[in-house]
C-alpha cells in the first residue's frame, strides 16, 4: 500500500508521496495519479526522493512534466497536517506501474 497526502492550497490540490517507499512513479504514473476520473486527482505532485540526512524532491505537473521546486512547494512541505491522507491499494500501484511501462514503450 502507498500512502499519499493531499494538500489544498489556493484552490490547487498538491499531492505529496514518498518515492523511497517501494515505488517511484514515472511520467505515466504521475499522469494517472493526477487524473481526476481514473486516478486520485491533483494539480501538482511532490515526491520525496532523498534520505533523512539529505532530503530531495521531484516535482511534477498533472501532465507528468518535471519542474523545479517553488516557494509554494516548500510551504506545502512545511505544513504539519495534510488536508487528506489516502491509502493507495496494491492493485492501483500495479496500474501505476503499467502506466509507466506504456510511457516507456511509447517513448522508446
Amino acid at each position: 500500500m502507498m500512502l499519499v497526502r493531499s494538500y489544498l492550497v489556493e484552490d490547487k490540490e498538491i499531492m505529496v508521496l514518498d518515492g523511497t517507499a517501494g515505488f517511484m512513479p514515472g511520467a505515466g504514473a504521475i499522469r494517472l495519479l493526477a487524473d481526476r476520473h481514473q486516478g486520485i486527482g491533483a494539480d501538482r505532485i511532490i515526491i520525496f526522493t532523498g534520505t533523512e540526512e539529505i532530503p530531495s524532491f521531484r516535482v511534477y505537473t498533472a501532465d507528468g512534466i518535471q519542474q523545479e521546486m517553488t516557494a509554494e512547494d516548500y510551504r506545502v512541505l512545511s505544513r504539519s497536517r495534510e488536508d487528506f491522507e489516502l491509502h493507495v491499494t496494491e492493485h492501483f500501484v500495479g496500474q501505476l506501474r503499467q502506466a509507466d511501462a506504456v510511457s516507456v514503450s511509447v517513448a522508446g
